[in-house]
């Protein structure tokens, strides 16, 4: 690469060296991670991947401005090339790991979205790319399929849902047509500078539909879960909590909060959207995390929460403490 620095910048140079040194730039790094690092020591295939998105990376910072022609040509047929191969992997490796955790695990039920999760969990962690991967995978799943699907109801679980009461449907339908209505015409308006441009800006605005959509569906479809020993505080496959009866210091009526332009104190998980009235919260004894979309997480020490029958959930809870106190 140091060689390549030089030379490309020498006067004179021909055609054919700039091509064979564009060629041994971005062929040569992935080719010698293989070789030396993952054919010997069986090492993640990953790595030859990521090797040639540095390679990109570093021949387009060595050929100069002057002679990245041919770069750029091979760059425009690369990129839809990767990307439909790193969907392709993807797509593989998950319905691989899905049909073999099914397969050895017929008894227990779960959740589609779960099982990707419990499936592709050993492989890539429990960090970014999978919160990542998981969210995406909802977005088009709630969207879809979401209109279908009724919550799982497993034997020994209280489920309450928190939907009905809730101003979130009609947030949704206002936000879909101002969605729909803008994208219309920002296309047309941005389609006089560029087409390009237009289509991005278009299907930026298809996802936030999606994801909104999606969001409403897994807010029916993934109800707050009282087993015996804890309980499940959801806000679709938005963020959710799990908190331990014994964890719980108390349980009061929640004081009006969260309302547009409020700040939630950054140790509370507040599940519901801004313009729904809080209900209760739940004060813990030591900090619990709280996982959200894409990977997200962070430990709080009071959960405000909403349900469409409160009395009744809040006496269960209460209920399960008493007897988990006295037990």
């Amino acid at each position: 690469m140091g060689g390549s620095y030089f030379i490309l910048r020498l006067d004179n140079i021909s055609d054919f060296t700039v091509i064979l040194l564009t060629l041994s730039l971005i062929i040569l790094p992935p080719l010698g991670i293989y070789w030396l690092l993952i054919h010997p020591r069986s090492m993640p295939k990953l790595l030859v991947y990521l090797a040639f998105i540095i390679s990109l990376g570093a021949s387009y910072l060595i050929i100069p401005s002057s002679q990245k022609g041919f770069f750029n040509k091979m760059l425009i047929s690369l990129i839809p090339v990767l990307v439909i191969s790193v969907l392709i992997v993807v797509i593989y490796v998950i319905f691989k790991s899905v049909i073999s955790y099914r397969r050895n695990k017929q008894d227990e039920e779960h959740d589609f979205l779960d099982v990707i999760r419990i499936s592709l969990e050993p492989k890539l962690g429990n960090g970014f790319v999978l919160g990542a991967i998981l969210t995406e995978l909802s977005v088009f799943y709630y969207s879809f399929i979401g209109w279908f699907r009724k919550p799982i109801v497993i034997e020994n679980e209280d489920a309450y849902s928190y939907h009905k009461t809730s101003q979130l449907k009609t947030i949704i339908i206002i936000f879909s047509i101002l969605i729909i209505l803008e994208g219309a015409f920002f296309h047309f308006l941005i389609q006089s500078w560029s087409d390009i441009a237009a289509w991005i800006f278009t299907i930026l605005n298809i996802y936030a539909l999606l994801y909104i959509i999606g969001l409403y569906n897994s807010v029916r479809s993934l109800p707050h879960i009282i087993t015996s020993d804890k309980v499940i505080i959801r806000f679709g496959y938005q963020s959710s909590i799990e908190l331990e009866f014994s964890n719980i210091e108390d349980i009061k009526t929640a004081k009006e909060q969260g309302g547009i332009g409020e700040k939630i104190p950054k140790d509370t998980y507040f599940s519901m959207i801004n313009m729904d009235s809080p209900q209760y919260e739940i004060f813990l004894k030591e900090p619990v995390l709280m996982k959200s979309s894409y990977g997200r997480k962070k430990y709080v020490k009071t959960v405000v929460f909403r349900t469409d029958e409160p009395a009744k959930m809040v006496e269960e809870l209460n209920s399960n403490i008493e007897s988990l106190s006295n037990g």
